[in-house]
């Protein structure tokens, strides 16, 4: 076609019947400024187009990346690398190629912006959310200049929009009561509680995904197309001057997840007492726990060359920061670190953990195995292949040994930081068809075997040992010390030591926390306990094993430290799985390590007392756990399920502080009353 208007009949045709000829060619000269063409920009660019907008001015520096795929319209292999505004220019000239667009490499800047909003009827912000002082900028000239605004904002998979007029209603910074006094944090959380004042992503966003330091939250493409529908409808009853138009302090709010619909007036904007309290509690919110609630995931090494004598020290960190990602007791991260060219040595750090659940260093050595298991994981990322043999002469630890490789990394690689214990009740619903062969089989992996309760009447017997074993948890002074040094009560205390568990982590409730904080001295504690709180505290681990789908023990046969390590390799790859399928996971370790104490003849470490109830526990244990043989040993008990999301992760030290300079294989074995047989010189684990 040689002419514009026969192709602008035939590809708006079907736009004809709710809006008129007239008003269809009323859009085609109309200009609408875009002043981000990212996940939002893009689609209202697409959406504003195919309506058969005519006229745009676009601005964006920024180049499209792989982490834009998920959402932005022209993120796709072919364009990483170029420039945003170069390809969405095409994209809309593809779409209509007699568009006129006047272009913004540059962004928009103070210098710019009068040019940038020359001649437009309509500005639709598709700035990045936290790119807040552009946006008041952009807000308060378009008003100056007589140009209405929309903002429709994606809020998870739904959307949040305001309209802002040029001669009525409220201005930005009145509606969102921002002032140039205000922190930027203070801005962002009054940008986004005013945007969506009630909040229908709330129940379906997890903890920590938000930072407003970090400037970092997750975005959704049916969010963002849902935002670009109804900018679009917006723009045009403003551009073709229809009723119905109802700026700020009117607000919109859809959410299609959660089927909720909301369409109101906040007659103060910002200002009102309700929007007030919600910023205060947002900010109280974000503002204790969003630094520490999630450790950001490190980058693997993009550039993979030929191996020289060593890896790299970008490969070496982002090895040792999966392998420290491994769980350990009590989060005391039991391990040391020495590269030596191709090869990882990992060393236990005995003084780690002192405590009477780490019977012969069994734990370490089981943390040791997982930390591992990691390390190899991610040498998949890196182009690499691992193979973890354990060396003991006069000392003991683990060599992985690097190669590279052509094969695929293995999928649980990505899983290694969403990995993380969910102490919150589950809901008890079955596994899923398929899960309990999957778990099973990461088991087997490494050799361990692995038996899954998931018969009611069976998880509740194991719910009853558990709360009888725990009962001896709450009334040992050595463990109940242990675990108040190992609790950090507060966030600087958590964000200085990096270990542990912060507060927030252990689900107590306020109530819990609040009793937590009063019995840290055993006294008080031994005094409660007359009283029957560790009857309390052992029904609240009834409850959490009866709400698991399922019951888990990891068996191992043999009582090596080399043993211990396969069956941390094993615990790794189950727990990893169980991740992979969107399952919570939480040890129940305390039955587990008194028996291991207890098989190792140290029964006397135990008071009278609770040597009567562990006697009479172990037929009960030995008959649902179908114990076979004097040398079967269980790496851990745990349940799985499905609880609500966490409130606080565990944090991991920096791995600076683990390396040792060369290799230095200074872990004992275990000596003493707890000494094992010696093992071989070299004992292979499956790679």
């Amino acid at each position: 076609m040689n002419s514009r208007y026969p192709y602008w009949e035939a590809a708006f045709a079907r736009n004809i019947g709710f809006i008129t000829l007239a008003e269809q060619d009323r859009l085609h000269r109309a200009t609408v400024a875009l002043p981000g063409l990212g996940g939002v920009g893009g689609a209202h660019l697409i959406t504003l187009a195919r309506t058969g907008i005519g006229r745009f001015h676009l601005a964006d520096f920024d180049r499209f990346e792989t982490v834009n795929v998920n959402r932005q319209h022209g993120a796709r292999v072919g364009t990483f690398g170029r420039p945003k505004i170069e390809v969405m220019r095409r994209e809309l000239q593809a779409i209509n190629p007699y568009a006129e667009v006047r272009s913004f490499p540059q962004g928009v800047t103070p210098q710019n912006i009068d040019a940038f909003l020359e001649g437009v009827d309509l500005l639709v912000d598709s700035i990045d959310f936290f790119s807040l002082e552009l946006r008041r900028l952009l807000f308060r000239r378009a008003r100056e200049k007589g140009i209405p605004a929309i903002t429709a904002g994606p809020i998870g998979f739904g959307t949040a929009m305001l309209i802002f007029a040029p001669d009525r209603g409220m201005t930005f910074d009145q509606y969102f009561d921002l002032d140039d006094r205000m922190s930027m944090e203070e801005k962002l959380i009054a940008f986004f509680v005013g945007l969506a004042p009630k909040a229908a992503q709330k129940g379906y966003t997890l903890p920590g995904s938000i930072s407003m330091a970090e400037g970092r939250g997750p975005s959704l493409s049916a969010g963002c197309q849902l935002s670009a529908a109804a900018a679009a409808a917006e723009a045009l009853r403003i551009l073709l001057r229809k009723p119905g138009l109802r700026p700020a302090p009117f607000y919109a709010q859809y959410d299609p997840f959660t089927r909720r619909f909301h369409m109101g007036r906040l007659w103060m904007g910002n200002r009102g007492p309700m929007q007030r309290l919600k910023r205060r509690l947002l900010a109280s919110k974000i503002g204790a726990l969003s630094e520490y609630l999630n450790e950001s995931r490190p980058q693997a090494p993009t550039v993979f060359a030929p191996m020289g004598r060593e890896i790299s020290a970008e490969t070496r960190d982002y090895l040792l920061q999966a392998a420290v990602r491994a769980p350990s007791g009590d989060n005391c991260q039991p391990w040391r670190f020495a590269v030596d060219g191709h090869t990882v040595h990992v060393m236990l750090d005995p003084a780690a953990d002192d405590s009477f659940f780490n019977v012969a260093q069994m734990a370490s050595w089981i943390s040791c195995g997982a930390a591992a298991e990691n390390l190899a994981l991610a040498a998949g990322r890196c182009g690499l292949s691992a193979r973890v043999a354990m060396t003991t002469a006069d000392r003991a630890g683990l060599e992985i040994s690097l190669s590279a490789t052509d094969e695929a990394e293995d999928p649980l690689q990505r899983f290694i930081w969403e990995r993380h214990t969910n102490r919150t009740l589950y809901d008890g619903r079955p596994l899923e068809p398929g899960a309990q062969h999957r778990i099973e089989a990461a088991a087997a992996f490494h050799g361990a075997r692995l038996l899954l309760l998931t018969d009611r009447k069976q998880i509740r017997e194991a719910a009853r040992l558990v709360a009888a074993a725990d009962t001896i948890r709450s009334g040992h002074r050595a463990l109940h010390e242990h675990l108040m040094r190992m609790i950090r009560f507060t966030s600087q205390e958590a964000l200085s030591r990096r270990d542990g568990f912060p507060l927030k982590n252990l689900e107590a409730g306020p109530a819990g926390e609040w009793l937590l904080r009063r019995t840290r001295p055993w006294p008080v504690m031994a005094v409660l306990n007359c009283l029957g709180l560790g009857k309390m505290i052992s029904r609240i681990s009834y409850q959490g094993m009866c709400s698991a789908s399922a019951i888990g023990l990891l068996k191992i046969q043999g009582g090596l430290p080399a043993d211990f390590v396969q069956g941390g390799q094993a615990l790794e790859r189950v727990w990893l799985t169980a991740a992979s399928l969107g399952l919570d996971f939480q040890p129940m370790t305390a039955i587990t390590l008194f028996r291991l104490r207890w098989q190792l003849g140290a029964k006397a470490d135990f008071s009278p007392a609770h040597q009567r109830l562990l006697e009479a526990l172990w037929p009960r244990y030995e008959r649902l756990f179908a114990v076979s043989g004097d040398q079967e040993r269980h790496v851990m008990l745990f349940r799985i399920g499905h609880g609500r999301p966490v409130a606080c992760r565990t944090l991991r030290k920096p791995v600076a502080g683990f390396i040792s300079p060369a290799p230095d294989r200074t872990s004992p074995l275990p000596c003493a009353s707890m000494d094992l047989p010696a093992a071989p010189p070299l004992i292979r684990i499956a790679g």
